[in-house]
């Protein structure tokens, strides 16, 4: 849907609460056990799509993504109330009425319905990209321009380091690039930007809601991870907004982690 708005971020200060950012952040760390930590989830544990891909953990993605939706749902009650809004933050950010796309999820028995990113060690990689790998199943939407996909991102937990070169914090490019156009964002070295003039910083207080268009390159500023207070919790959805599917053959905004 074209209407749907490209190349923009939305931050909403204090989205949650302390009291709940604090709640969540403690039923984080104690289950442990439950969540894909940093960059090398285990088998069955909770971990984003790309992460399990990466690790070739697909089969344990998909097998175990109902069980960790039901966690979710019982152990962070507010994230079914949380992901509807953000489908109707989409909508209004974009001139449309809320509830005039049904927001619906990718598939509950398959699919991350949403997710945390925990980082418990030194996170030492710039790597600005943009998120294209949750499109996985629809390979041409990423060379599209007419595809519409959002991160939402809202921060648990600020990483002490981030008053150290703003360590576990956010830049982001206030310009779209499709999967394509990456190699023009960068440099020769295929790692750093050839331009800074469209980068903002973004700052992730505990409770900060970002939602951006996923086709803008953005990467997480390194940090190091001495003692607790220098780890980082995030939540993350994705949308995606599809005319049709198999599993849902109407016009919506489908939802996944």
């Amino acid at each position: 849907m074209k209407k749907l708005f490209t190349s923009k971020v939305f931050i909403e200060n204090d989205f949650l609460s302390a009291t709940t950012c604090a709640r969540w952040e403690k039923a984080v760390f104690e289950n442990l056990n439950t969540f894909g930590p940093d960059m090398g989830p285990q088998y069955g544990q909770m971990a984003a799509y790309y992460g399990m891909i990466e690790a070739g953990l697909n089969e344990s993605y998909y097998r175990f993504a109902s069980k960790h939706n039901q966690f979710l749902l019982k152990n962070f009650p507010e994230i079914k109330e949380i992901i509807a809004y953000l489908g109707d933050y989409i909508l209004d950010k974009s001139g449309l009425r809320p509830g005039s796309l049904p927001v619906v999820p990718r598939d509950k028995k398959y699919f991350l319905m949403a997710g945390f990113k925990i980082q418990l060690q030194s996170f030492n990689i710039y790597n600005i990209h943009i998120d294209t790998e949750g499109l996985l199943q629809y390979p041409d939407s990423i060379f599209n321009q007419n595809t519409r996909a959002y991160s939402c991102i809202i921060s648990i937990k600020r990483t002490a380091q981030h008053i150290h070169d703003s360590g576990g914090d956010l830049d982001i490019w206030h310009e779209r690039h499709l999967a394509h156009q990456m190699d023009g964002f960068f440099k020769s070295d295929g790692a750093k930007a050839r331009s800074k003039e469209n980068r903002h910083r973004v700052s992730y207080e505990a409770g900060k809601l970002i939602v951006f268009d996923s086709f803008m390159p953005h990467v997480v500023l390194p940090f190091k991870v001495r003692k607790k207070a220098d780890r980082r919790i995030t939540f993350l959805v994705h949308f995606n907004f599809r005319k049709h599917t198999e599993r849902n053959p109407f016009p919506h905004l489908e939802y996944w982690y």
